[in-house]
This record gives C-alpha cells, structure tokens and sequence, in this order.
C-alpha cells in the first residue's frame, strides 16, 4: 500500500505524537516513525479487515519487541554520550509501547483518554499510568528511558506468562 492522506481519528489524539489532524502514512511501515499508530487510524476511520496487529498479537508483539531491541541500544548509546537525539527515538519507544501494550490484550491502540481505557487491559505492569504519564512529560530524562525499558520487560513477561497459561489449558483439554 502506498502512502495515504487521512485525518486522524479522535481516539489517536495526542499531542504528543500528532501536531495536526491530518496525516499521511504508508500503513505498511507501522512500526517506523511518522507511521506510529497507521493500522489503527485505518481501523478507526472505518476499514474492514481481518489482519490488523491486534488480531494476530504473538506475531506483532513479537515485532514490536524486535523493534524496540533496536531503538534501545540506539537510546542506551544516546543517553550515555548525552545527545539530544535521544528525545527523538524516546518517542519511537513509547510509540511501540503503547502498541505492545494494547496489541497484547488483542485491542487497538488508544491514546486519547488511555488512561481509562488500559484500566480495561488484564495484561499490563504495575503502576502503568504513572509511570508512562511521566516517561510522556519528561523524554528527556535518563530516568525515563530506564523506566521505558522495565515497562517493556515487565508487558513482555506478562504477556508470556499468559501465552504459556493458555497453551498449559489448551494442552489440558
């Protein structure tokens, strides 16, 4: 698919990640920057398909773990050397959190109002609505990449501990 024209859906609207109400992204590349979010403003904004992350979520948190492997060394280096870049890729990393977090509990991603809608979520860390309310206000803190990194620990292993559960039940059956 190539790149598209769309108007971003009200439950996508954050400041944080989107200045204007339009955007253009190539839904394909959702996991790279300026198409953060693409598969849900597609399913926000109407599409039908059987295929978005959330339906498929091994298969995507998988990804996105991959993705974020990749965004932490380049951030572990960032910080260390202190370049101010790293704010930048911080908003990579929070991006693919909120998408393992919600494609996790099979939801699309909602960031408008999040904070009610993750009360919702039964696989997500301790404290999450702190602790992701201040890695938003302060990206360019040290102390917010090290609580980025355990946030993505933690939904890893929740996330894991409820696939293993499911297939013990499974097997149980």
């Amino acid at each position: 698919m190539t790149a598209v024209r769309m108007i971003l859906p009200v439950k996508l609207s954050d400041h944080f990640f989107f200045e204007k109400n339009e955007v253009v992204l190539n839904p394909d590349r959702y996991l790279e920057e300026g198409n953060f979010f693409a598969q849900e403003i597609l399913f926000y904004s109407g599409e039908e398909r059987n295929d978005f992350p959330w339906d498929h979520e091994e298969h995507s948190v998988s990804e996105v773990l991959a993705a974020w492997n990749e965004v932490q060394g380049m951030l572990k280096e960032r910080f260390k050397s202190r370049d101010a870049t790293a704010q930048v890729l911080m908003k990579k990393g929070i991006a693919l959190f909120y998408m393992i977090l919600f494609w996790g509990n099979s939801h699309p991603v909602v960031l408008n109002g999040w904070k009610l809608q993750i009360k919702d979520l039964s696989l997500k860390p301790v404290n999450i609505e702190e602790r992701l309310s201040f890695i938003k206000e302060n990206p360019h803190l040290y102390h917010s990449y090290v609580q980025l990194a355990s946030l993505f620990q933690e939904q890893h292993k929740q996330f894991a501990k409820d696939r293993a559960m499911r297939h013990l039940n499974k097997n149980k059956k």
